[in-house]
């Protein structure tokens, strides 16, 4: 494929939900539950999500920027999370103007001569913003999402691939 394919614009976003402060009334039964929001309830966990793919299924919610609405990455982000988790996700966006960081990676060459569209891009430009759980929960779409998780910074780095542990590490 051509190297003179540019990069997608993607916006993440990386969902966490800080120590709860009251943690007496939790019980250890949620700690198994990985959609429990209530999970290790002593430790930062944050919200993965799984697509319908065998390779680089789990990630931090993400999606291609609407350009022609002059998108920029919070909004693309917020967009993106409320599209994949539904609407009773309720977040505080803590990087409100620009990126907290950026994640490149190239597209596997299979990957480029399958995707049938306009614009062909060599990899994606994943711009994260970080952003504070403040209630409610993931409620997949079922299509592009399939299942989610609430895990630890340790447990995150064993659903998601290598090369993408490091390209959020700045995140966690």
């Amino acid at each position: 494929m051509s190297s003179n394919l540019e990069y997608r614009s993607v916006a993440g976003i990386a969902v966490y939900r800080d120590p709860l402060k009251e943690t007496a009334d939790i019980t250890n039964p949620s700690n198994n539950d990985l959609r429990s929001i209530l999970r290790e309830p002593e430790q930062r966990v944050y919200l993965l999500v799984k697509k319908p793919r065998n390779d680089h299924s789990w990630q931090f919610p993400q999606g291609g920027l609407k350009k022609k609405d002059n998108e920029s990455v919070p909004q693309g982000a917020l967009r993106e999370l409320s599209e994949e988790c539904g609407d009773s996700l309720i977040v505080e966006l803590i990087d409100k103007t620009k990126p907290y960081c950026i994640y490149e990676y190239p597209f596997p060459p299979e990957f480029i001569k399958a995707k049938k569209k306009k614009k062909q891009y060599a990899g994606a430009k994943v711009q994260f913003v970080r952003a504070k759980w403040s209630s409610g929960q993931c409620q997949p779409d079922g299509r592009e999402i399939i299942d989610y998780a609430w895990v630890t910074k340790v447990e995150l780095l064993e659903f998601v691939s290598p090369d993408y542990a490091v390209g959020i590490e700045p995140l966690i």
